[in-house]
């Protein structure tokens, strides 16, 4: 049975009006938690080691990522990385997009690349907001298939989420906040609404869409 513990400490932190910014409920975060050195990468002010950390199995047909934000607004980027020390070679996993309302917000449809299988590495969040680029990570072992939904896996109430185009947070997953360079008139044709989708797709539950024609619709994320 999965742990409550993330879970108990996301509520006190809400219920004690503790200014904290983000917590993990999926996958398990590695290290432990400091408020205060979120805004640290890569991982929160934690700098882990693949080989002392809990890992968990992650599906990487579709599996859940979980987080709780104690604001009311934030702009998200998931990604992955087989570097053992989680300083590099991080990959978009999934579309950025715009959170709306504080408290949980659980996607279980994440996917990862199929050469992943068989290897350990980490999921990472990243949390834009108004106090800035915040940190998190979970130690993961890449496995074929689909996950089962977590069941606490739901949104909280008034919680919703659009795919969103935020260039500061897709065009380096190495280096959220750096701003996405000018495109030049030859490149032009490979960029839709500011996001480059050349090479880029990702599994939604309607198939797959570019990520530009995501944030053309104005996508809303189901769960």
């Amino acid at each position: 049975m999965p742990s409550i513990a993330p879970y108990a400490s996301a509520m006190l932190l809400l219920a004690g009006g503790i200014q904290a910014h983000f917590t993990v409920q999926h996958p398990p975060a590695v290290g432990p938690f400091v408020d205060d050195d979120e805004p640290k990468k890569p991982c929160g002010g934690y700098h882990p080691d693949i080989e002392n950390v809990t890992i968990t199995d992650f599906h990487v047909d579709g599996d859940a990522i979980g987080t709780t934000l104690t604001h009311s607004q934030s702009t998200w980027l998931y990604r992955a990385t087989l570097d053992p020390t989680a300083e590099n070679g991080w990959i978009l996993v999934y579309p950025i997009f715009d959170q709306s309302g504080s408290g949980l917000y659980c996607q279980p449809h994440v996917t990862v690349p199929h050469d992943f299988i068989g290897k350990k590495g980490y999921i990472g969040m990243v949390s834009h907001a108004k106090d800035g680029y915040l940190y998190q990570c979970a130690g993961v072992n890449f496995v074929a298939g689909t996950g089962p939904v977590p069941e606490d896996c739901r949104n909280a109430t008034g919680v919703s989420a659009t795919y969103a185009d935020d260039g500061t947070l897709s065009s380096d997953p190495n280096n959220p906040g750096t701003p996405a360079p000018t495109p030049s008139p030859s490149s032009q044709h490979e960029h839709n609404g500011g996001v480059s989708t050349k090479g880029q797709t990702f599994m939604t539950l309607g198939g797959l869409l570019t990520v530009g024609a995501m944030v053309a619709l104005g996508a809303v994320l189901v769960i």
